[in-house]
C-alpha cells in the first residue's frame, strides 16, 4: 500500500513539532516582555498576597537577573 506525500503533512509528528515551535515562540516573547520590566514592576505584577513580600520578591528578581547575567558573561568568554 502506498501513501500520498500529502498524508505526511497531517502526521501527528508534524502537528506536535508545530505545536512545540509555537509554544517556544510564545515562551520567548513572554520572557522578553517580562525581562523588559523593571524589577519593581515585575515584582508588582508577580506578587500574590500571602506569599513572599513585595520587597523580598523584588530582591529575588534582582538576584536572579544578576545570576543570569553572570552565567551569560562566563559562558560567552
Amino acid at each position: 500500500m502506498t501513501t500520498s506525500p500529502l498524508s505526511e503533512l497531517n502526521s501527528p509528528h508534524i502537528a506536535r513539532a508545530k505545536a512545540l515551535a509555537s509554544a517556544g515562540q510564545l515562551l520567548a516573547r513572554a520572557r522578553a516582555e517580562r525581562d523588559a520590566l523593571s524589577p519593581a514592576e515585575a515584582a508588582r505584577l508577580a506578587h500574590r498576597p500571602g506569599r513572599m513580600s513585595l520587597t523580598d520578591l523584588e530582591a529575588s528578581i534582582r538576584a536572579q537577573r544578576e545570576r543570569a547575567r553572570t552565567i551569560r558573561s562566563t559562558s560567552a568568554a
